[in-house]
């Protein structure tokens, strides 16, 4: 499973030139197709290579194609029914593959480094998560990053009486009861505590909660703020039949309806504010808040590439080289303005959200208004 982390690093990397390949590409399912893969790797290549073309870099760029073949040869298999992000620069001696945990738009980009979008896009639309299955008695918490799961505890409350026994006119069943309810919300904090020690660091992962129809409100109920916040739904089921390729079933439609709700109510808080100042819409507002450190949230699409350029001296971004605040001459070409505008918001401390269909095309929430003529 791709982690922030490993798109940092991808960024760290850098070229003297636009010789560095990234290449996302849909493996198909069926092993039988995967003859024509190379192919349609070639024609993604070749639509790059003449968007950003540079005459300097062409040797370096018949050498990441090798590269590509190479991987595809050797791993193509392991990637069935997945993208996966391919990066390849001899230059700086990187071939690297990453499948991602959704399917995303094909595209291949030449760059001076990394182009990253789609594994952040990857990230945030097809989160890791955490999975609590509880009953009265026993609890499982999970850990799910793509196709991988993994056990993180099994807590298990202390044991009773079975309340059989009745006892005189039914008052020693009553007080079995009584303890069996107490044991479960001690059972219930102590599973509440594994759950807040395991998500107290990481990216904001969300939660989902299995079991009973019955156990799962009081198990909620004790859950840490911290926790509770991050809550993404439910599923009903017996825990004691649970493996965990049927609790990553279970679990994924739920994290896909919240990661939707969260994208309807990001675009719906941009329709429905009001006129404060405080928003940006469009390509072009948008570039002036970011150059300016304002903003707080910026909604971006998930696919598409918007070409500009980066002033290397002032760090402002631009849709012409004449727009850079020291000059054309200062002013270096990216193949997408919005990977730029993504990374400089998270860098100032912003969210940002890829959506479907976001307002204007792109949109910011800004921390304070714009201000005319600041570019930088």
């Amino acid at each position: 499973m791709i982690s922030y982390a490993e798109a940092e690093k991808l960024l760290g990397i850098q070229a003297p030139d636009r010789s560095v390949l990234s290449l996302y590409l849909s493996v198909p399912l069926d092993p039988a197709e995967l003859r024509e893969l190379p192919a349609r790797a070639g024609e993604l290549i070749a639509e790059a290579a003449r968007a950003g073309d540079d005459p300097t870099a062409r040797r370096e760029r018949d050498e990441d194609r090798r590269l590509v073949q190479t991987l595809l040869e050797v791993h193509a298999r392991d990637w069935l029914g997945h993208t996966v992000g391919i990066f390849a620069c001899a230059q700086a001696s990187l071939s690297e593959a990453i499948p991602l945990p959704c399917r995303l738009p094909e595209r291949a980009v030449f760059a001076a480094r990394p182009h990253v979008r789609p594994l952040l896009v990857a990230l945030q639309r097809c989160p890791a998560y955490h999975v609590a299955v509880v009953d009265r008695r026993h609890a499982w918490v999970f850990t799910v990053a793509g196709e991988r799961i993994a056990t993180l505890a099994q807590p298990t409350a202390e044991g009773v009486r079975s309340p059989g026994f009745g006892g005189w006119y039914g008052l020693e069943s009553y007080r079995i009861d009584e303890r069996i309810i107490q044991l479960a919300r001690h059972h219930y904090h102590d599973t509440a505590t594994v759950l807040e020690q395991a998500m107290r660091s990481g990216e904001q992962e969300p939660l989902v909660v299995g079991g009973h129809e019955d156990t799962i409100p009081p198990f909620l109920a004790v859950l840490p703020a911290v926790v509770r916040d991050r809550f993404a739904g439910s599923f009903i089921a017996d825990p004691h039949t649970m493996t965990p390729a049927r609790v990553r079933e279970l679990a994924s439609p739920v994290v896909e309806d919240w990661v939707d709700a969260r994208e309807q109510g990001l675009v719906m808080q941009f329709l429905c504010q009001p006129p404060d100042g405080l928003a940006a819409l469009g390509l072009k507002q948008c570039l002036d808040a970011v150059n300016q450190h304002a903003v707080q949230l910026l909604v971006v699409p998930v696919g598409g590439l918007i070409p500009g350029f980066a002033c290397d001296r002032c760090r402002a971004l631009a849709s012409t080289p004449g727009e850079c605040p020291d000059g054309a001459t200062a002013a270096r070409w990216v193949p997408d303005l919005i990977e730029e505008m993504v990374i400089k918001t998270r860098n100032d401390g912003g969210q940002v959200a890829a959506v479907r269909d976001p307002p204007a095309d792109i949109a910011a929430r800004l921390r304070f208004p714009l201000t005319q003529g600041e570019a930088r």
